[in-house]
This record gives C-alpha cells, structure tokens and sequence, in this order.
C-alpha cells in the first residue's frame, strides 16, 4: 500500500463532515486510521442539499470541507470514501436511490469533479453499513449471532450483521426509516433532528432537563416501537443504535439502551426472545471511520490488481474446440462428461503439497484463535458456503470461526446468480466488516483467476496481515499478496467458460481434503469416526450411539442414555469416557 493522505466524508441532510487521516506504510494502517479518528479532528460545513438545490452547490460545499481538512500541499489525496444515506450500487460507484431532498447526490457530476480534480478515486457506501465497519472495527461486532445497527441522526439508517458479514436478504438495503405507520413512517417518529423545533439546538436537553419529560417519553415510546419492529422483522439479537442520536445521549450519560430494553421486554418475552440495546459511544464519527478505511482498501486492491486480459483466461478455452454437443445423443453425453470429470480428480495429484500446506496453515489459524474466510463468486462461493456450513454439523465446530463471503451477498446465493456485476466489484467493504486479521486465513476461489471480488479480498487481506490461499485453474500468475496457490490444472471445460463442471468438480475436491484434513490434525476425529457431531436429528443421534458402541462396546440401550444424560453432546460424552 502507499502511504499518505485519505479523505472520509458523511453526507447528511444539512451538515457535510469530513476528516483526513495520513495513513503509513505499514501493515498495522487500520489502527492508524481508529487512532486518529478517535482524536476527532472532524470539519463540518452546510452540505447545501435540498429538494431546489443544484449539484453545483454541493460541490461548492465539497470543496470547503476539503479546504478545512488543511491538506499539506505537500501531500496528495490517494483515496476518498463517501458514506451517505440512500442505497448505493454493489460497486460503490453510485447512488441508486435517495430521498427527494438528498436527489442531487444521484447525479454523478460531483464524484467525478472529486475525481479529476484529486486525481484519485472516490468510493461510495451507505452511511448505515459505514457504521457497521466502524463498529466491527471499533469490536462491537462479535460471536455467531445477528445485530442490527440503527443509525439514528435525521432518519432511521439499518445494516445488518450475521455471523462475521453484511446481511441484506434479498440483496436490498432494509429501509426500516421509510416503514409506515398511522403516526408517519420510522424516519418521523424515531428522526432525533425533527425535535429542535421544540428543544432547541442543543438536543442533549431532551434527555437532561425535567421540563422536557413529556417530550422525552413521546420519543422514546416511539423509537421503543421502532426497536421492536426491527428485531421482530429480522429476528435480530441485539440493536447497537449509533449516529447523532449515540453522540448525544454518549455525551450526556443518558442510560438509553437500558430505558429501551425496558420497553420492548414484555413484548419480546411473549415470542421467548429478548434483544440487548446498546449504544456507540462513537456516534457521528463510525461513519468516518467506515469511509476512510474503505478508501485505504480501495487504494490497496487497485494498486495490486491490473485486469486480467479475457484471452488469458484458460477455462474459457473449450475442451475439444470440434466436437458436435448439440449433435450427440444422451448416453454419449454423459460418458463423454464422466471421462472429463475424472481428469478434474487426476490431475489434482501435482497440487497436493499445496494442499497439504493449505490444511496445515488452516489447522495451526483455528487452533491459535483465528478464523477460515473463505471468498468466492458464483459456484466458487457456492461451493465454498457448502463446505462452511458442514463444518458445524459434521465436526461440531464453531459457526463464528468460519464464515463465507461471496460476491452479490450471501443471503441468496443458493438460489440467484450475480445479475449486476458482482463479480467484477470490490470485497474491500466485507472484508474490512469482518475485521480480517493476522489471526485468519482467507481462501480466495477464483477458476479463472480473474474474479476482481476475490483478489481484492486477498490484497486487502495480506496488507492486514492474514494468510492468503488462492483456488485458481493455474499457476502462471502468483502476485505477491497469495502466500500460497493451488491449481486445480482443470483446463479446458466441455463447455467453455462453464467452470461449475470440470473446474467445479476440483474445486470441490479441494475444499473437502483441506477442510477435512485441518479438523482432523486438530482432533475432531478419532479413528473414522466424527467426534464432534451434532446430534440435531434422529439420524445423527443414532451416528453417535453407533460410535459410542463401536469405540466403547456401549450397547445400544446404555449409550442412548449416556448420550441423553450429557445433552446429546457426543463430544462431552467421550470425555466422560475417556
């Protein structure tokens, strides 16, 4: 990465903020942008936006933040991340959607006037998902459950978190502020700015003075409801409420979160459910954080991805250029496929120290405490889900400790293919959301080797010290951020490009021998038999009295009820045993 100066800014309805962050040439960059964050050298001036405002005038409003940032002529702007509100294309290029008086940040006038002007690239997130990386930065986001970050400013904001990533079911922002009700939407009732009519300025009265109680319990009974809903509606655990609302209250010591938990317990507790509620102390300046640490990946991915030229590209070769598919009859077919898969396994041979090395390196990560991510678009990320999602189930291990980001979103991918380029745009926002560290070990699948969601999430993923492993046809092309290739040598596919045959079958093999391999070396095996079970269905009840018999000589009778009286907790059974 090059060292120097990157710019964050938060559009907001009346404010622009921003701040600069001179950022060093190290591994460590994410801790020097929180350190100076934290210092909160923010400008702010009028953002000019409205329903009769031109863009010209938002520029104008662009170029006195950055003259308030006192940018060293000496230095250059290498990157800048714009959070705002409205729903902001995968890519980050654009804003797709906005309320009608924020419409002027749809025109793409001012990103590419910030563009020429700094020589530099601009990219673009939702202010919601901005705090969300500001947050799992700043360790708010943790464990195998579901949150939800509530921005609360002007309107109501939400980005959810599961399991280590972004949630979006549906690939659509959820737009918990434009909810109707018969009292106005969530944005009317739960918007903490509408109150200066009545307060004043200084919000923190709302929350410090007797004089305001009325007021104070009108909005919180209805920002109650607003927390509520949003649990109910995304079967969310905790809200973590962030924005001006968390400045505020933050600086007034105003307990929030425990007078909401007491308005939505008795609701909650008819469902058996109940959602903590706690507040970002950091407030109005996560979304910073967010945008200047999307800048720093943005900047490092670019700089270390030049774009594959299409006819370098192996697999889009076909197999046999002259032979007649549409002319063949079904038995011909499918023999000619079952030769072709059985080269896809063969030629896997040559790459097997890679593999080894591969399940060693994910062994000694998870023992140590980190994580396995792997990346993936289309089948890859498929793929690579499927064998995430069955480390749980067949070895016990723990949901949090492997995750799977794939481009578009995980929500769908089972069932949708990326429509709008996802393959093509950066994984930057999802990494750094998962707060990757030199503790993980990150799996990029990319047949092709060109899949620009995949090295991106590698680049940035070795500047932030983790272990890198690349899943490509070949490996001619090793960059300096793959500490480690393997090569399917899958070659040509039957039908060119159709990399879920061939290349499909290997990558597969793969995932299973360094998987399979790494929880065996770290004990979740014994014998033949899977240790770790979890015994969630009758089959796999009987599987664990099965192994407690042939391991123990229990009869079927006495390890059903040993196996009952730990739980049905195979694992803790065995060490009662042993």
């Amino acid at each position: 990465m090059k060292q120097g100066i990157y710019v964050g800014i938060d559009v907001g309805g009346t404010w622009l903020k921003g701040i600069a962050c001179y950022v060093p040439l190290q591994s460590d960059w994410k801790s020097s942008v929180v350190s100076q964050i934290a210092q909160n050298k923010v400008q702010r001036v009028p953002s000019r936006l409205g329903v009769d405002r031109k863009v010209e005038e938002f520029i104008q409003s662009l170029d006195e933040l950055l003259d308030l940032l006192s940018l060293d002529g000496t230095d250059f702007i290498l990157g800048i991340g714009v959070s705002t509100a409205g729903i902001v294309d995968y890519a980050g290029q654009k804003v797709v959607v906005a309320s009608p008086h924020l419409g002027k940040i749809q025109s793409p006038k001012w990103k590419e006037y910030l563009e020429r002007k700094y020589q530099t690239s601009v990219v673009l997130i939702n202010d919601a998902d901005a705090v969300a990386i500001g947050a799992s930065t700043c360790n708010y986001l943790y464990g195998g459950k579901t949150i939800g970050i509530l921005p609360v400013g002007t309107g109501i904001g939400l980005s959810i978190w599961r399991n280590g990533r972004k949630w979006q079911p549906g690939k659509t922002l959820p737009l918990v502020g434009s909810i109707g009700t018969p009292c106005g939407t969530f944005d009317e009732i739960g918007g903490i700015s509408r109150l200066a009519d009545k307060i004043g300025d200084d919000l923190r009265k709302l929350f410090s003075e007797d004089k305001f109680q009325k007021e104070r319990e009108n909005y919180l009974s209805g920002l109650a409801h607003i927390v509520y809903s949003t649990c109910l509606l995304y079967n969310i655990d905790q809200i973590l409420i962030g924005g001006g609302l968390a400045s505020i209250v933050s600086s007034c010591q105003y307990p929030l979160g425990n007078e909401l938990e007491r308005r939505i317990a008795k609701p909650l507790s008819l469902l058996k459910r109940m959602a903590n509620v706690d507040i970002l102390a950091e407030g109005n300046l996560l979304p910073l954080l967010g945008a200047v640490l999307l800048a720093v990946g943005e900047k490092i991915a670019q700089d270390e991805n030049p774009r594959k030229a299409y006819i370098e590209i192996n697999t889009e070769i076909p197999y046999d250029s002259d032979i007649a598919l549409h002319k063949m009859d079904g038995q011909h077919i499918i023999e000619y496929l079952w030769n072709t898969e059985q080269e896809a396994g063969q030629l896997l041979h040559a790459s097997l120290p890679e593999i080894v090395k591969a399940a060693q390196t994910v062994a000694r990560k998870l023992s140590e405490g980190g994580r396995l991510i792997y990346v993936g678009a289309g089948t890859s990320g498929r793929l690579a889900a499927i064998d995430n999602v069955e480390l749980g189930c067949t070895f016990g291990f723990p949901c949090d400790k492997v995750i799977t980001l794939i481009a578009g979103g995980v929500a769908d991918a089972t069932i949708e293919i990326e429509s709008n380029f996802e393959e093509d745009a950066s994984a930057v926002p999802e990494i750094v959301l998962a707060s990757v560290c030199e503790k993980d070990v990150v799996i990029g699948i990319s047949v092709s080797g060109s899949a620009y969601y995949v090295r991106s999430a590698l680049a940035v993923s070795h500047s932030l010290g983790a272990s890198t492993i690349f899943i490509q046809e070949g490996d001619a092309e090793i960059p300096s951020w793959i500490g480690l290739n393997i090569a399917l040598h899958s070659g040509h596919e039957v039908v060119a490009g159709s990399t879920r045959m061939k290349a499909g079958t290997a990558t597969k093999k793969v995932l299973n021998f360094i998987s399979t391999t790494a929880m065996i070396l770290m004990g979740n095996v014994h014998g033949p038999y899977m240790i770790g079970v979890e015994c969630i269905n009758e089959k796999l009840i009987k599987r664990a009295q099965t192994i407690l018999n042939r391991l123990y000589g229990l009869t079927e009778e006495d390890a059903a009820q040993l196996l009952a009286t730990h739980g049905n907790n195979l694992r803790q059974t065995l060490e009662k045993l042993e």
